[in-house]
């Protein structure tokens, strides 16, 4: 039997299909091709509020039933919208599989974009804006972006300003929709208890009969633009001080991903990176301290957050900065590359005891890669990772590329060397 298969319906619509017959779930989902990167400055915040409104009824469902339906037979939908891709996903017992793909076909191709939902759904997202400014550690991200790669997409709040999300109209939605929500832009994964055969009738009932847009021509992302050194400080009145320092990394194809994967969880990847140890154990300067990666098509990010007492910003600084200048320098100890290779391993083979682990690793795959590893492939490619590589990607992304740090709270220029 079947355990995987990739296909292309006539439509173009990609098809990723992982049989797991141990497992007793089901999960879905439906990626499309398009982000806030996918934006002009005019539709800043559309590809968001569009995921807004698929969830506000259709001609065969209203709001409250796209709610129920799911969870009805112990389900669950969501959505959410990246810089670079749209998604719709659903998690159910195996046998509501085809309920699941029904329902997500519905809304995606049938919503009904009232005027009243929509002001609706844009009061809904002042108040998710409101939210993030008054939580510091979501704001010192989205700043950090804007700071990194200012006057490009990349750099853009991916929900949008007050301002922006005001000014869209229901057009401008329906005329997103129709330009992006296209059939050859879009991922369908499913993974768990399925038969391969089925899904696929499945998917071409309820997706195959979506026209091909074969005239529209989507206008090319801007390239990202080489970053500079910048210190950016947004004075607050609060507790804590917020920090992001980082920089420009590579993009998810790059070769040099695992390495980069294994870098962070040894500067702080958990309970035992250097950073947490350095930084909470050993000094107490922070209760909360780790590293971050984020992947794009032709470029990345690699970085550190903490949040202190503002008197210890200082200290703290010093203590990452030295922490990152140490992997340059030296490679990782023996233990450590022992460790984090079992380590790496291990997160691996536990996350992929969850269907929806399998379905997100398809879709990465085929957006980022057009291949789709094994997992045997993948535990010999961690094996393989040698200390040498893990200090050579350090110097890579952290020894020629600017640093970027951006700080909130209650702060002074001297505290952060700016």
């Amino acid at each position: 039997m079947k355990k995987f298969e990739r296909c292309l319906l006539d439509n173009g619509l990609t098809l990723l299909i992982q049989s797991l017959p141990s497992l007793t779930s089901a999960s879905l989902g439906v990626v499309l091709n398009t982000g806030s990167r996918f934006e002009n400055g005019a539709e800043a915040g559309l590809s968001h509020l569009l995921e807004h409104m698929m969830f506000q009824g259709t001609p065969r469902r209203d709001t409250r039933e796209l709610s129920r339906v799911l969870n009805a037979v112990g389900g669950n939908l969501d959505a959410y919208t990246s810089r670079e891709s749209t998604a719709y996903y659903a998690k159910v017992p195996a046998i509501h599989l085809e309920l699941a793909m029904n329902v997500l076909a519905d809304m995606l191709s049938h919503s009904s974009f009232t005027p009243r939902s929509l002001e609706k759904e844009k009061s809904v997202i002042y108040e998710e804006i409101r939210m993030y400014e008054d939580e510091p550690e979501e704001l010192v991200h989205d700043l950090f972006s804007q700071t990194l790669w200012p006057k490009h997409a990349l750099g853009r709040p991916i929900i949008g300003t007050r301002s922006q999300v005001k000014r869209h109209t229901r057009t401008g939605l329906r005329q997103y929709w129709q330009a992006h929500y296209r059939p050859e832009r879009m991922l369908v994964s499913v993974a768990g208890n399925v038969s391969v055969d089925a899904v696929k009738k499945m998917t071409r009932r309820f997706f195959g009969s979506w026209p091909r847009e074969s005239s529209f021509k989507r206008a090319p992302i801007q390239p990202v633009p080489p970053v500079r050194s910048t210190r950016s400080l947004t004075v607050r009145k609060q507790e804590q001080v917020h920090i992001c320092l980082g920089t420009q990394s590579i993009p998810y194809s790059d070769p040099r991903r695992l390495a980069l994967l294994g870098l962070s969880n040894v500067l702080g990847g958990g309970t035992n990176s250097r950073l947490f140890y350095e930084v909470r154990e050993r000094r107490a300067l922070a209760y909360s301290v780790y590293s971050f990666l984020d992947f794009y098509h032709d470029a990345g990010v690699a970085g550190v957050y903490a949040a202190c007492h503002p008197r210890k910003t200082k200290e703290t600084m010093e203590v990452i900065e030295s922490e990152i200048h140490r992997l340059l320098t030296r490679p990782i100890s023996r233990q450590e590359w022992l460790d984090l290779r079992e380590q790496m391993k291990g997160n691996l083979l536990l996350s992929l005891e969850n269907s929806s682990t399998h379905m997100w690793r398809m879709v990465q795959n085929e957006m980022y890669l057009k291949m789709h590893p094994t997992l045997k492939a993948t535990l010999r490619a961690i094996e393989r990772l040698s200390r040498e590589e893990v200090q050579q990607v350090a110097r890579d992304v952290f020894g020629v590329r600017p640093i970027t740090v951006t700080a909130v709270g209650p702060i002074f220029p001297r505290q952060v060397g700016a």
